[in-house]
């Protein structure tokens, strides 16, 4: 019998598989799929639609409507305002594009090559399922799921599937990073030892009097906004703050520490972790959050003999972010994603950011439409990403190690 992860916690003993919370997706026919399927000449225009239209979403929509190649032909999303506001934006450019509440509907209706999906991260592994299942190819924003276990289905379903698959773990389009991992690789630094990194904030308490007025239980379709995770009485706050609360994310460790563990796998290039202890709590914000506002996670990699350290609060931003590469002849350090410094003893090497933009990950993605090429953030590194933050809230929430069994491709409490 599979268990919720809450289950887990409060019913088993170290040692026993970690069972993923339920993403169940609905089914969709080959009928579907046969309707989306077809070979991508150099010269066709990639039909592309959105699930989800938020914020975050709601940028990359703003980057990908340029593309002269790339027609935005639909929009899903449960919050009406926001669903508006997207297709109007697509009919400047696509007077025929067309909105669903429900994204199903529109994998049905709706002719396809490719779907971005932006949605709250527990509604990531059904809705990349479901497009898969409809023959489409996928750009996810991270984490690409929830779970260790449902990141896997997401693998095998795209390689059966010979899908392109892009993770929205954006910072790999980045030249800064991309010549951090040139310089590691070079093995000028010596070898890595430890991935240091500090992201703090100032933050202010969820406060529902900012929350939208046009956020209605009616306006945000709650039940689909809901899906399979447990039923509450709609609540703006659990809504339009889903990354604080536990049902619907993974807090700082599926949000901000993954950005920053994925670039350390993307720089050193290493496999799958083999230990993940961590620990957090509500320490300031007691605004009626479920996640964590301060954490910090240990990560060991044996193999290539060095550890991740993370932590972030958002009880005070003093520091702000840095990240640390220390290696046995250099180091390297990261400030604020914007500057890169490289230290080769007394020398200092600074690498400017051009800033974190959409459009170079995308460009990866739709050249890879065409070429069926590897992207950049493939649907093996959502799935490493994905595990290591899972792991990191099972060990949080267990009080003991999370641990990668990597005959068996499974978590297991250690």
């Amino acid at each position: 019998m599979t268990m919720s992860r809450r289950q887990f916690m409060t019913g088993t003993a170290a040692g026993i598989t970690l069972a993923a919370t339920g993403c169940a997706t609905t089914a969709t026919t080959a009928k579907t799929a046969v309707l989306h399927r077809r070979a991508m000449g150099a010269n066709d225009r990639i039909r592309c639609a959105f699930i989800g239209i938020g914020n975050r979403a709601g940028s990359i929509l703003q980057s990908t409507l340029p593309f002269a190649d790339v027609d935005v032909v639909a929009v899903a999303d449960t919050y009406d305002t926001n669903r508006a506001k997207a297709l109007a934006a697509c009919k400047t450019k696509c007077a025929n594009a067309t909105e669903f509440v429900r994204f199903e509907e529109m994998l049905e209706k709706t002719a396809l090559d490719c779907v971005v999906i932006g949605t709250p991260d527990h509604v990531h592994a059904p809705a990349i399922l479901a497009a898969l299942d409809a023959g489409l190819d996928v750009y996810t924003e991270k984490p690409m799921t929830l779970t260790w276990e449902t990141a896997k289905k997401v693998r095998d379903r795209a390689r059966a599937a010979g899908a392109v698959v892009q993770v929205g773990t954006q910072l790999r389009s980045m030249g800064m990073y991309q010549r951090l991992r040139e310089v590691i690789h070079s093995g000028e630094l010596g070898k890595p030892l430890r991935v240091w990194v500090n992201r703090d904030a100032d933050s202010k308490p969820l406060d529902r009097s900012l929350l939208p007025k046009d956020g209605t239980e009616a306006s945000t379709h709650w039940p689909l906004f809901l899906r399979d995770t447990k039923h509450y009485d709609f609540d703006g706050l659990r809504y339009f703050h889903w990354r604080q609360f536990k049902d619907y994310s993974n807090g700082y460790f599926g949000d901000l520490m993954l950005h920053h563990l994925d670039m350390c796998h993307f720089v050193t290039g290493c496999g799958m972790p083999a230990r993940v202890k961590a620990v957090g709590g509500i320490y300031c914000m007691k605004d009626g959050r479920t996640c964590p506002d301060t954490v910090s996670a240990l990560i060991e990699y044996p193999k290539e003999e060095f550890q991740f350290n993370y932590s972030t609060t958002v009880g005070n931003g003093h520091y702000g972010l840095v990240e640390r590469y220390l290696c046995t002849k250099g180091t390297a350090e990261v400030r604020g994603m914007g500057e890169l410094s490289i230290f080769r003893g007394d020398q200092e090497e600074k690498v400017p950011s051009k800033g974190i933009l959409n459009e170079p990950h995308l460009q990866n993605f739709f050249d890879a439409m065409r070429s069926r090429k590897a992207t950049i953030a493939p649907v093996d590194a959502g799935l490493m990403g994905a595990a290591c933050a899972h792991m990191a809230v099972l060990s949080m929430e267990s009080g003991k190690a999370a641990a990668w069994d990597a005959a068996e491709e499974r978590a297991v409490l250690a």
